[in-house]
Parts: structure tokens; C-alpha cells; sequence
């Protein structure tokens, strides 16, 4: 009888072995997954960095604009700005040079047909330059607003640089432009100071032409160059208003970047990181794990026959182990302790999870970096849900006000609680304004009450950052600043330059625009329009006998009296000296300016005392009434003039009032 071989059969060690390779492959394959997976996560975190950096490193851009508006400002309201003045110029300006920023190397002053007039630069002797033909100095001649050129070198071999102008008016008449020229090689340490960024990061800042304002690497050769995207492109990203891309710099470095729309200029500010430099991590987890998958399916194989018993167990703790941290549970590790490919994969799923939760550590940190960056620059931050009408409040908000140092939540009907009454109702309108869809960006300056009662200022700014499906305002976010004292210097600013020190009357810039003015309204309204010009009779001899503080004294009390004698509408200003002007508008007929001149040299005919003296004195009044049609300001002063001089020369102690146009 013939003998049967046996049926061959898949032995324990085969299945054994195709156990291991199937479960060795899927979990390569898991591993795989993951890594992709948070791969992905990274690469969409640092885009979303990138983002949030540029838009900080673009308010302080805006920030570095509005500090230099500021300063031409104050400069337009306070230099003289006549040619014959030019070294007096240069002299206060080069002492003003301390007290700039770092990075402003250059104040001009420039006269309407575009000569220099004044220049903290030390110039050779005859050598001011024009400006003439300048695209800056045209633009703040025919723009009221700020005008820029960018970039340029303004000297041979010089550094990058922005020159940034602004016209000064007097009496509705361009007279002069001032210029403020800052260094572009500086710019990216003013965007970026903590030094927050790799050092193998980039901040770049393009223009609407597509061509590089500033750049932190390499800037003198990249500076003026195009950008690495043609100006379509730029126009859509400035359109955009923010974003971000990943794309081949002009180094020919792939990088992520984040993009953002300067607030006041045409300009774009790109920040970015290479991408090795910003999955380093990532992709160096990914070669380990690839790795270690491997080796594991291959120890796996070949130790299956003797190993099943204990390779099944830890295998299936493993399995769970990498279930938990596939599933977000990061702070999960695995107990797994065994000798061979199984405790080392064991350990490697350890460090792979350590290393994740390192990555939610930095992503944490950087969010707080952020945080201290808003801090340290005295902002509070404010978020507003749009749909629940919320405005939630940072800390700092609270401590502006003089509260404790929390977080709030408030409606925009809540702040009428403590915002200025005259104030409120165009903030409310603002916020409504954007989120109505009308406009992206809020912007606002207020008062609001402190809790000791005083008012202070609030410079208030935010840009809507989430819409709907439908494309409608969801939620707004921005930041309050305390600009209390630069209110205050504005305040103080505007006092001098319009105000007498003296007396506290207008002086003669602020009576010029107040009579133009009233010149205007008289043409328009048809009603009469009267210029008295006065001054104190034989002032020199108070000076002479009793000496200038006096006189001063005098003054000031003469002062006094010329306002109580006229209406509150009526303008009282002190020209030079003695000499005083008085606007009086809408007068029925000469009669009526008479009368005002008769009360105010009866005002003057009662004693003063001064000191310890009563003193009489008089005064001397000329009346030129304005004549139908007439505009010129200066023919009219002349004529009061010259009756003031008939007045005096008929005796003083009266007034006289002039006849002719």
C-alpha cells in the first residue's frame, strides 16, 4: 500500500513570521501616517507664525511711520522756514539731532521752488542742495497727506534710505516742505527688536512697484532689486491686505513667509524662515521613525520562531501605546520594558512623543513671546465677537483705567460707562463701520475716565480678522494705546505757536488765519466786518519810570479789560509790543464798531493798579471797516493803521475811523 505524503502546512515559525511582516508593516505604515500627518500640522502652524509675526512686524512699521508723522508735524508748526534763516536752520535742527531716533540721519527744510533752507547735515560752505525735482518733494507740494520716496541713496556710496516729506502751509499758502530721511539697513531691526526670529530668517519690506524697500539679509545687495514675484502679484497681496506663502526667495532659499499690508503705506512686509529650518524637527522624527520601523520588522522576522511569546504581548501594549498619542494623548508614555527591538521601539515612541509635546511647548511659547511683545509695548489687547456683540478685554485694559490687572468682557453699549460723552457716539459709529463690512480697519482716538477722574487719551486700532461663509464681519481684533502725553505735547506745541506768552491773546499767526477767516464768513453772510487796531498811549514811559515788569504788568491787565469789553465771538490779539488788533464780525454798520472802540477806550481810562501804584493810562483806536468786496487782509490792517496814526496824531485818548478802500 502506497504511502501518503503528509500535507505540508504553513508551520508556527512561517505564520509567525507573516504575523510579524504584516504587523510590522502596518505599524511602519501608522508611523508613517503620523508623521505625515503632524508634518502637515507643522508646516500649517509655521505659515500661521509667519503670519502673526508679520502682521506685529507691520503695526510696528506703521508705528515707525506714525512716530515720523509726528515729528514732521511738529517741525512744520515750529521752524521758521524764511531763506534768509537758513544757518539759524541748520544750527536748531543739527541740535534737535540728539534727540532723534536712531534711525533718522537727516532733517531738510525746503522752500517752495525746492532749495535748501535748513539741513542738520554738516554741508560744505555754498553747497545746499535742490530738491527741486525730487518724486518726495513734488508729491508733498501737490498732496497735503505724507509723501515718501523709497528707496534711494541721497550721497554717493551712501546708505538705503526713505525719505519721508510734508508740506508747511501758512495762510492757505505752501511756503515750504520739511523732510525726515531714516536708514532702510536699520528698518529690520525696528520691525523685529527682541531679535525673536532664526537667524536664517528674513524680513523683507516691497513696495507697490515690486521692488525692495529693506531687507534684514544682505541688504545692500538685494535693496532696490525686484521682488521674486512680479507686480501682479504684489498688487494682489496688497489687496489681500495678509497672508502667507511658500516660495523661492530672491537668495534662491525656499522659505515659508508671512505677509502683511502696511496701514499708512503701499508697502508689504514679508517674513519668513527656510523650510529645512522650519520642519528640521518634522522631517528629522520622520527619518527616525522610517528607520526605526524598518529595523523593527526586520528584528521582528528574524526572532519570530523563539520570540512569539514575548513579542505579542509587549506588541499589543505598543499598538495601544501609539493609539493614545495618534490620538492627541501626548502626555501618554509607554511602560513597555523589554530587552531587544521592542523596548527600543518602546523608547522611541517615547522620545517621538517627547518631541511632540517639545513642539506644543514651542508653539505655547511662542504665543506667549507674543503676549510679552504686546505687553512691553504698553498695548492693550481687544477682541470683539461680532455675532455675540463681545468685546473681551486684556488685562491691560483694565490697568489704563487705573483697575485691577484682569481680563473683562464688555458690549460696545458698556463703554458709554466710561468713555468721554463727546467721544462715544463716533467711536460706536467707527466700530459699527467695519462691522457693518464698510471697511476692514477700526481706528479711533478717545478719551476715557480713570478712576482718580482724570481723562485720558486713547489711540484705539483693529482690523477685521475672521468673516463668515457669506463674507461678513465675524470678529475684529486690535490694540489700545495710552497717547496722553503726546496729546499733551500737542496741546503745548499748538499754545506756542499761536498763542502770546505774555497775555495769553492770539498772537499775529492766529490773528492772520482768524481775520482771513473772518473775511470769508463777512462775504458770504453780507453782514459788516470791522478791524480796530489800538495801543496803549506813552507805554514807554511806565517802562522808563517803573521799569519793564511793569509794563508787562500793564500789559496783561490792558488785556484783561480789552476781552470784558468785547463779545466772547469777537477776536482780541496782541500784534507786537502795545499794539492790539480787534476783529469784530457781523456788525450792522460802522456805528456799531464805534461803539465797541468808544467802550474800549473808556475801559483803558480807569486806573490800573500795579504794584504799588495807580497808574492812569489811555489808549489810541483805528477802525477800517471792510469794504463790499474787499479781500485783502493787508490793505485792510493798513487802513486801521493808518487811522490808529490820525488818532494819535489828533491828540490819543480817542479813536478815529477810516473812510477809504
Amino acid at each position: 500500500m502506497a504511502v501518503r505524503s503528509p500535507t505540508l502546512r504553513f508551520g508556527i515559525r512561517l505564520q509567525l513570521l507573516l504575523v510579524t511582516f504584516a504587523i510590522g508593516s502596518l505599524f511602519v505604515l501608522y508611523i508613517a501616517f503620523n508623521t505625515a500627518r503632524q508634518a502637515t500640522r507643522d508646516r500649517g502652524q509655521v505659515r500661521e507664525d509667519m503670519g502673526l509675526i508679520a502682521t506685529l512686524a507691520t503695526s510696528r512699521l506703521d508705528d515707525h511711520v506714525g512716530d515720523v508723522t509726528q515729528l514732521l508735524n511738529a517741525l512744520a508748526g515750529t521752524v521758521r522756514v524764511e531763506s534768509s534763516d537758513a544757518s539759524q536752520n541748520d544750527a536748531m535742527l543739527r541740535s534737535l539731532a540728539p534727540q532723534l531716533p536712531r534711525n533718522v540721519h537727516d532733517v531738510s527744510l525746503w522752500s517752495a521752488d525746492g532749495a535748501n533752507i535748513g539741513t542738520s547735515e554738516l554741508l560744505p560752505a555754498g553747497a545746499r542742495p535742490s530738491a527741486s525735482d525730487r518724486p518726495f518733494f513734488l508729491a508733498a507740494v501737490n498732496d497735503p497727506g505724507l509723501a515718501i520716496e523709497a528707496p534711494l541713496r541721497l550721497h554717493k556710496a551712501g546708505d538705503w534710505t526713505a525719505v519721508f516729506a510734508l508740506r508747511i502751509v501758512r495762510d492757505a499758502k505752501i511756503i515750504a516742505v520739511v523732510s525726515v530721511a531714516t536708514n532702510l539697513t536699520t528698518l529690520p531691526g525696528l520691525l523685529d527688536p527682541d531679535h525673536a526670529l532664526p537667524p536664517s530668517a528674513v524680513i523683507s519690506v516691497a513696495n507697490a512697484e515690486g521692488r525692495i524697500v529693506s531687507r534684514s539679509l544682505d541688504p545692500e545687495r538685494w535693496i532696490s532689486q525686484p521682488a521674486p514675484i512680479d507686480r501682479t502679484q504684489i498688487l494682489a497681496r496688497l489687496g489681500e491686505g495678509r497672508g502667507t506663502a511658500e516660495t523661492t526667495g530672491l537668495d534662491g532659499v525656499p522659505r515659508i513667509f508671512g505677509f502683511s499690508r502696511s496701514r499708512v503705506l503701499p508697502w508689504l512686509v514679508y517674513v519668513g524662515i527656510p523650510v529645512d529650518t522650519a520642519l528640521a524637527s518634522t522631517q528629522g522624527n520622520a527619518r527616525e521613525s522610517f528607520l526605526l520601523g524598518m529595523a523593527m520588522l526586520a528584528a521582528g522576522l528574524l526572532f519570530a520562531a523563539w520570540t512569539a511569546g514575548r513579542i505579542a504581548r509587549p506588541l499589543r501594549e505598543l499598538s495601544d501605546d501609539a493609539q493614545k498619542l495618534g490620538e492627541g494623548d501626548f502626555d501618554h508614555r509607554s511602560n513597555v520594558v523589554t530587552g531587544g527591538e521592542v523596548g527600543l521601539l518602546a523608547r522611541n515612541l517615547n522620545r517621538m512623543a517627547d518631541a511632540l509635546q517639545e513642539r506644543i511647548a514651542t508653539a505655547r511659547r511662542t504665543a506667549e513671546r507674543l503676549a510679552l511683545a504686546l505687553e512691553g509695548s504698553d498695548q492693550a489687547l481687544f477682541d470683539w465677537d461680532i455675532r455675540r456683540n463681545v468685546i473681551h478685554y486684556s488685562s491691560r485694559a483694565s490697568t489704563l483705567r487705573g483697575g485691577a490687572d484682569v481680563d473683562t468682557e464688555l458690549t460696545p453699549d458698556d463703554m458709554r460707562a466710561f468713555v468721554h460723552p463727546e467721544d462715544i457716539s463716533r467711536v460706536l459709529a467707527r466700530l459699527s463701520h467695519a462691522a457693518n463690512d464698510a471697511t476692514s480697519l477700526y481706528e479711533a482716538e478717545y478719551r476715557i475716565r480713570h478712576v482718580d477722574g482724570r481723562w485720558i487719551w486713547l489711540r484705539s486700532r483693529g482690523r477685521v480678522v475672521e468673516r463668515d461663509a457669506q463674507g461678513h464681519a465675524v470678529r475684529l481684533v486690535g490694540t489700545d494705546t495710552d497717547v496722553t502725553e503726546r496729546k499733551k505735547a500737542e496741546a503745548a506745541l499748538r499754545q506756542r505757536a499761536e498763542f502770546d506768552v505774555l497775555t495769553g491773546l492770539p498772537n499775529r499767526a492766529l490773528f492772520n488765519d482768524r481775520l482771513a477767516g473772518a473775511i470769508e464768513r463777512s462775504a458770504r453772510n453780507g453782514k459788516a466786518l470791522a478791524l480796530l487796531f489800538l495801543d496803549i498811549d506813552r507805554l514807554k514811559e511806565v517802562n522808563d519810570t517803573r521799569g519793564h515788569e511793569a509794563g508787562d504788568e500793564l500789559l496783561k491787565t490792558a488785556a484783561t479789560r480789552l476781552l470784558a469789553a468785547v463779545r466772547s465771538a469777537d477776536t482780541v490779539a496782541r500784534l507786537a509790543g502795545d499794539e492790539f488788533t480787534v476783529i469784530l464780525e457781523g456788525l450792522s454798520d460802522t456805528a456799531a464798531a464805534e461803539a465797541v472802540a468808544k467802550k474800549l477806550v473808556e475801559s483803558l481810562r480807569v486806573p490800573m493798579r500795579i504794584g504799588d501804584a495807580l497808574l492812569r493810562v489811555s489808549t489810541s483806536v483805528g477802525i477800517a471797516m471792510l469794504a463790499p468786496g474787499e479781500t485783502d487782509a493787508a490793505g485792510l490792517l493798513r487802513r486801521a493803521d493808518a487811522a490808529l496814526y490820525e488818532a494819535k496824531r489828533a491828540g490819543r485818548n480817542r479813536f478815529v475811523t477810516s473812510t477809504a478802500a
